[in-house]
């Protein structure tokens, strides 16, 4: 049957929408720019299958952004049986119907539906569609992707093609241009003379002078005999083809139209939400409830995940006790215990922590505060090079630097974009977290500050505002060598005030989760089995651990173990930055995921082995001491600088994979990785220097 293309505005309800129609999940968002490539899924109707596909939100055919270029493409190289499912902002309009009338004129089957009735009817106005019809000579339809109302009867209808029409409505230039316009069509006779009007239309537009937006077919697009045939009948008419002339048209129609179809007065009841914007949007206080508002965050990822947090560290030792029972004392228990158990267990701990950050971050977003963010961020951001656009694929970054790396899709700038990518990975992403969580929970003391902000919780913050400043800083120093630019532009609509769905947070938690758990459940647990083996083997000699506490006989057998070697070789390496063999060991592993760190050392610290009487990692930790000096590893120096590596040291595998894949090239991972390595050594070196010159050990 025939393929649908879903298009519209940002922000007006297309993902959902096609979440609702497909069953499907697609990433939901109150902001511009969530979706930034195409998304593919079926609507099934009993024997009926139709293919449906979500466009990126644009407001026009063409534009400098990659995922703008991906809809005019798509739409414009349509195959003669798509149809167009164009989604309609029901609050608006006028935006929507320019870029309907763009539509309009490729004379493809449409359907139209339009959402956001309720919020319509709130402001005291109602949408005649009758009128719309009328104008257009195609199908308008009222539906509530969030809620649903309107949906199984759009399904239905979207497998009949008699649903679709071909828009009635074109546009039409001065009697004198028209009549240009038409002569051309008639010497170069087209089998499909509308798409050839489209082109002719931009060839007319870039002979004038203007300069076309990337994607759409001009001049060059013609053959050569047609391209001279334009250019010499363009010249003998001495007439101009602009922009802003069709603009201004199509906005003289638009809002003729609307004085038929928009009818009632607009209810100002809105003074609380016009209030909250005016201290969120405040170029002072907006910046400073931004912190404000990332501080409670993190102040309530402790106060909130202890309990639970307590209890899987419990049932993760009572299952590895369990699961060990079956075996009899030896390699193969160690394996379940240690290996299997101790090392996912160890991660899996975290998740009530990153659970709450998905949930914050996800009201945020649907909220709309994150666009405000944003605007606010913009003028902070312009004295590092960047503007407000890069500000939402940075703050992304908070829970994982790979889809905030594809959210850069949106940013027309090319110096703006490959900045913002570069310095993404320096944001604090939530893989992050579990390693922070452990160290500072290790080192750090749990006295609060000013009786109500937990230390634990204050450190964590710090190290978001260091990942920020680190970005900004890193992107002032690109902007001023590499990527030397004029500062680009900043234009953004303010979307409007959403109470959170349950569901949409559930689902956006239930997600986040879900791949972190499928992460745990194979790289993690792949890593901790092949770490497991190389901790326990080869096995020492029976002589050289009798009369040794069972502790001490695991010590020495890891240090005289394969991993053993590995963690001594790095040592030299590690030492200046105060970090001993075994944590080289966790720097290894933690390239695969960064979250890995936790498991290795858990499984080197024997936490959860069959003689460790379930000493948790924290306190292994705490009682590890340097042999040489009696002294504790894990000091305030080492622990400050193992959080400054991992703070800026590129340890993800997947993010160098989508770099290269954003950037169509091998130079800019290996670059990233390579400066990223060496800002976090570096910065490691002098954090713990300073901190032991000062005595803080």
């Amino acid at each position: 049957m025939h393929r649908i293309l879903l298009a519209g505005n940002p922000n007006c309800g297309k993902s959902t929408l096609f979440n609702r129609l497909t069953g499907l999940r697609q990433k939901t968002g109150n902001f511009h720019g969530v979706t930034v490539e195409k998304a593919e899924g079926k609507i099934l109707s009993e024997d009926k299958t139709l293919s449906i596909m979500d466009l990126p939100g644009a407001y026009s055919l063409g534009g400098e952004s990659e995922d703008k270029q991906v809809t005019t493409k798509v739409l414009l190289s349509r195959k003669t049986t798509d149809r167009i499912l164009f989604v309609l902002d029901g609050v608006a309009v006028e935006r929507g119907l320019q870029f309907l009338m763009q539509i309009a004129g490729l004379k493809a089957p449409t359907l139209v539906v339009v959402t956001m009735r309720d919020a319509l009817e709130k402001k005291g106005l109602s949408l005649d569609l009758k009128e719309l019809r009328k104008a257009f000579g195609i199908d308008f339809r009222f539906v509530n992707p969030r809620t649903g109302e309107g949906v199984s009867e759009l399904k239905e209808i979207l497998f009949e093609d008699s649903a679709y029409r071909i828009p009635e409505y074109s546009f039409a230039w001065d009697q004198k241009r028209e009549k240009l316009v038409g002569s051309i069509l008639n010497r170069l006779k087209s089998p499909d003379p509308n798409s050839l009007r489209f082109v002719v239309e931009n060839s007319l537009k870039e002979l004038s002078g203007e300069k076309l937006l990337t994607g759409i077919p001009g001049l060059s697009f013609l053959p050569k005999e047609a391209r001279t045939l334009v250019q010499t009948l363009f010249e003998k008419s001495g007439l101009v083809f602009s922009y802003s002339d069709e603009l201004v048209q199509k906005s003289f129609w638009i809002k003729k139209l609307l004085s038929k179809s928009l009818s009632g007065k607009e209810v100002k009841g809105e003074h609380l939400l016009n209030f909250a914007d005016r201290i969120l949007l405040h170029p002072v206080w907006g910046l400073v409830g931004f912190l404000g508002i990332m501080a409670l965050v993190f102040q309530m990822l402790f106060a909130w995940s202890e309990i639970p947090m307590d209890w899987i560290e419990k049932q993760v030792g009572a299952f590895a006790e369990f699961a060990g029972g079956f075996f009899p004392h030896g390699p193969i228990r160690s394996l379940i215990q240690e290996g299997a158990i101790g090392g996912v267990g160890a991660v899996l701990v975290f998740i009530p922590q990153i659970s709450l950050l998905f949930f914050f971050i996800g009201i945020m977003e649907e909220s709309g505060y994150i666009a405000r963010a944003s605007f606010v961020m913009d003028r902070f951001m312009g004295k590092f090079g960047l503007s407000g656009k890069s500000f939402i694929p940075l703050l992304s970054s908070a829970a994982c630097a790979v889809p905030a790396i594809m959210g850069t899709r949106t940013i027309e700038n090319k110096a703006d974009r490959i900045t913002t990518i570069l310095v993404s990975p320096l944001i604090t992403c939530s893989a992050r977290y579990p390693v922070y969580i452990l160290v500072i929970g290790t080192v750090f003391s749990q006295k609060p500050v000013f009786g109500i902000l937990q230390t634990k919780a204050l450190a964590l913050f710090g190290l978001f505002l260091l990942g920020m400043i680190a970005s900004m800083t890193a992107a002032f120093v690109f902007k001023k060598t590499f990527f030397l630019s004029e500062p680009s532009y900043f234009l953004m609509e303010l979307p409007r005030y959403h109470f959170p769905s349950p569901k949409i947070l559930f689902m956006v938690v239930y997600k986040k989760i879900k791949t972190f758990l499928l992460n745990a459940g194979k790289i993690i647990l792949s890593i901790s089995v092949l770490l497991w083996f190389l901790a326990n083997y080869p096995r020492l000699d029976e002589s050289k651990t009798s009369g040794l506490e069972p502790a001490q006989a695991k010590s020495l057998q890891i240090s005289e173990s394969y991993a053993g070697y590995m963690g001594k070789a790095m040592e030299p390496i590690l030492k200046p930055i105060g970090f001993g063999w075994k944590m080289g060991i966790g720097l290894i592993t933690s390239f695969a995921a960064r979250e890995v760190m936790v498991s290795t050392l858990s499984i080197i610290y024997g936490v959860q082995g069959e003689d460790s009487d379930q000493e948790d990692l924290r306190t292994a930790l705490k009682n590890d001491k340097d042999p040489e000096t009696g002294k504790p590893i894990w000091n305030l120096a080492s622990a400050l600088s193992l959080l400054v590596f991992f703070a800026f040291a590129c340890q993800c595998m997947s993010t160098l994979a989508v770099v290269k894949r954003e950037t169509n090239s091998l130079f800019w991972p290996f670059f990233l990785f390579g400066y990223m390595t060496l800002l976090a050594y570096i910065s490691s070196f002098l954090v713990y220097h300073i901190v032991k010159a000062i005595g803080w050990t």
